[in-house]
Parts: structure tokens; C-alpha cells; sequence
């Protein structure tokens, strides 16, 4: 049955009630011991988000039980025995580390929410992700992975570029320094980043234009009818300091973030908007995401606003005051509306519902 918002939102009466188990992060003395960046925190979950999610799937009838997400974890869900884990899970340290969670929960056959095993994998690493798109014909930026600060550059590679961690998310390792203008500011960036992160360097074409960020849920494998999509949003960078990066960096996600303004609906133009919508589906599809996505782009504002897939978040952010729930709520849904949706997308997927 359809809701008000148009996506699997059942009455109390049809409501299907399972046992549920929230999986989080937050434990920081897991994180690698030799990475020591002051930003190194910022993928770790925080109680009162824990506290949220627990309430909007209890708030549905649901009987909930919420966990940190890792080994100790697993004698606890063998006895417990949830019909479905609702994943937060960013993991702790390697290429991988989103994906780490989701791979025990399928090998111990316990279904869970959002992405595969692979999808997470695939998303979080990104010159994986690029090489995906750019096989599938999808539009990113020309990239080239530094292991080393004195590669030579490949030769299409033309400034302005922009250099950013290869394997992390909340704009971690990205900073007033990441756009490169010059010979100088690359090596610099690169040495800086394979040293702070212990882990490559991603560079890539910087295309200057405005930031939007694309979400929806639902069945994303079954097209455009399948799913719901909220209102696009774009980052509104007029509220900070003057000098402040023009890029949505961790210190604007995090050390800023009570400055955080952004235009939802974002003015795009209903062509557009069809164009948008299909490229973000089609790229969550074929990196492996299910029941939720995030697709982050950038329109080329010198090149009649084309369009370049940035990031895919098969594992976005829904805690009460991320890009997902804000957009979310941009349309009258509220934070547990998110979450049951999410939810009920991956019952509906898994056969339970």
C-alpha cells in the first residue's frame, strides 16, 4: 500500500511488525593507531543518533535491539535471531571497512538494510567506483590515484584539479588546500594526504559548479518507478566566512556545521531534473546499492551546467541532521519516516513483508 509520501508506508493495521537489529559504530579506540588526523572520528556514530534510529523503528511496533556492529556482535545475533538488521556500520580501517559488517551478516545469512557486501565495498573505494561508471558509460571526472607524491601526472590531466583521500566519506581528508592549481600544490596535497591517511591519493578533474546531492528509496533495482526521490539539494555556500573552501569539506560538514544552509528544492529546471534523476538511479544500480542511496554530482558551470557523478553513498548518513533526513524532511517525511522507509524497502526486498 502506498502512503501519503508514495512508498511502502503501512497503517497500523497492516503494519508488519519483525525484530530488528541496529548496528552502529562508535567505539574510537578501534580506528588505526597510525592514522592521527584531527578528522579521524568523523565516520563514528554518536549515542543519541543510535538513540533516534531505536525510537523510529519501536515507534513502528517493531521490537528493536541496538549493537556495535563487529565481532562480538555475532554470538549475540545468533541467539537474538533478528528478522533484519538495520546497518549503520562505517567500519574501522581498510579499503573495504563499510563492507566488513555486511560481509559477516551474509556469511552468518542474517538480511540486512541497504547496500551488498560489494555495493559497499565498491562505493567506498573510490577509483573502483570511478572505473565502474566510466565502464557503464556515467559521467565522472578524468582521475588519476597517486600510491606515491612524485608520480608524474597524467598528461590529460590539466589544472585546476582536486585531491581528496581514496577510501573515506564525511569529507574527511578535504580541506581549503584540495583544489590544485599548480605542480606545487599537488605534490604537496598528495604527500599530505598518503601521510595523514595512510592510503592513496585520488585526483581528479575539479569541475568548477554548483553541488547537488540526489537521495531516494525504494527498490532501486526495479527502475524509476520503484523508488522515491526527494527533493534535490544544493549547497548553499553564501552563509560562511568570507575565504571559507567552496567545496562541502569536513570542517563545513562537521566544524561548521550550524552554518550549514542549502537550497532544497534546489533551481533546476524540470528537464534537468529527469536527466539527474536518471543518472544518480542508474549509478547507484550498478555499483550495487539497494533500498537507499546518495548520489552526490557537480554541474559544470562551463560547460552549460553537464552534469559529473562526484560520489555514491551506498551507505548514506540518516541521522537526524544529515544531507538524507534534511532533504527528506524538505517534503513533510520526519526522521522516523526515513528510517521505516528504509526499512520497509529492505523487508520488502528480503521477502518479509
Amino acid at each position: 500500500m502506498l502512503s501519503q509520501h508514495g512508498l511502502m508506508w503501512y497503517p497500523e493495521n497492516e503494519r508488519t511488525s519483525m525484530r530488528i537489529a541496529v548496528l552502529y559504530n562508535m567505539d574510537a579506540s578501534q580506528l588505526p593507531a597510525d592514522v592521527q588526523a584531527h578528522d579521524r572520528d568523523y565516520e563514528l556514530d554518536h549515542p543519541q543518533n543510535v538513540q533516534a534510529y531505536v525510537a523510529a523503528l519501536e515507534g513502528a511496533g517493531h521490537t528493536v535491539i541496538a549493537m556495535e556492529g563487529g565481532l562480538d556482535m555475532v554470538p549475540c545475533l545468533l541467539e537474538w535471531k533478528p528478522d533484519l538488521c538495520f546497518n549503520t556500520c562505517e567500519g574501522y580501517r581498510g579499503d573495504s571497512r563499510e563492507s566488513q559488517v555486511p560481509a559477516m551478516l551474509e556469511w552468518l545469512g542474517i538480511r540486512m538494510s541497504a547496500a551488498s557486501v560489494l555495493g559497499n565495498a565498491v562505493t567506498l573505494y573510490k577509483p573502483m567506483t570511478k572505473r565502474v561508471l566510466r565502464g557503464c558509460s556515467l559521467p565522472t571526472p578524468d582521475w588519476q590515484t597517486f600510491n606515491r607524491p612524485d608520480e608524474p601526472l597524467r598528461p590529460w590531466l590539466r589544472f585546476p584539479l582536486f585531491a581528496k583521500p581514496t577510501r573515506e566519506g564525511s569529507g574527511m581528508g578535504i580541506n581549503d588546500k584540495s583544489i590544485l592549481h599548480d605542480e606545487a600544490s599537488l605534490r604537496e596535497q598528495v604527500a599530505y594526504l598518503i601521510e595523514t591517511y595512510r592510503q592513496p591519493a585520488l585526483v581528479e578533474q575539479y569541475i568548477e559548479g554548483r553541488d547537488i546531492t540526489i537521495g531516494f528509496v525504494g527498490d532501486i533495482h526495479a527502475g524509476m518507478d520503484a523508488v522515491h526521490f526527494f527533493p534535490m539539494s544544493e549547497v548553499d555556500y553564501s552563509g560562511y566566512p568570507p575565504g571559507t573552501e567552496p567545496v562541502y569539506s569536513a570542517k563545513l560538514k562537521v566544524d561548521l556545521a550550524d552554518l550549514y544552509r542549502s537550497k532544497c528544492p534546489a533551481p533546476i529546471c524540470p528537464e534537468q531534473v529527469n536527466e539527474l534523476h536518471h543518472l544518480a538511479l542508474e549509478a547507484a544500480r550498478v555499483t550495487g546499492c539497494y533500498d537507499v542511496a546518495r548520489v552526490d554530482l557537480r554541474l559544470d558551470r562551463n560547460d552549460g551546467d553537464k552534469p559529473y557523478i562526484i560520489e555514491i553513498n551506498s551507505l548514506p548518513g540518516m541521522t537526524p541532521i544529515s544531507d538524507l533526513t534534511l532533504m527528506a524532511e524538505a517534503e513533510g517525511w520526519t526522521h522516523a519516516d526515513l528510517i521505516n522507509a528504509v526499512v520497509n524497502a529492505a523487508a520488502k526486498r528480503h521477502g518479509l513483508i
